[in-house]
């Protein structure tokens, strides 16, 4: 899934206007991209303009008891997964990069 900014927003100073993101995955209806300074950050989705509505055939996804989506590749759809990412244990972040640089590589 690949997503472009609308516009500048002076909120998110780590995003660039008409920039295309690939989505790595979708938490709560918010988008988790990788953003200008290399990190995966979610942000809302009404920011964003859908450029190619193609998931990874590998993502999970999940509903919340009010209908909010979750989706993301399986090896990071864990419970806690990105906070011990951002704090920087070797297992999910070595599980992160793999997944990214694969993602990447597909989309090429």
């Amino acid at each position: 899934m690949i997503v472009r900014l609308k516009s500048s927003n002076p909120h998110y100073p780590d995003l660039s206007a008409s920039q295309p993101y690939f989505v790595i995955g979708i938490e709560a209806g918010d988008l988790r991209i990788l953003n200008d300074r290399g990190k995966p950050y979610l942000y809302p989705a009404d920011l964003f303009e859908v450029i190619d509505s193609k998931r990874p055939p590998d993502w999970v996804t999940e509903f919340g008891t009010d209908g909010e989506e979750y989706s993301y590749p399986e090896s990071l759809n864990q419970p806690g997964f990105f906070e011990n990412f951002f704090d920087q244990q070797p297992k999910q972040t070595s599980a992160f990069w793999h997944v990214l640089n694969h993602t990447l590589a597909t989309a090429a």
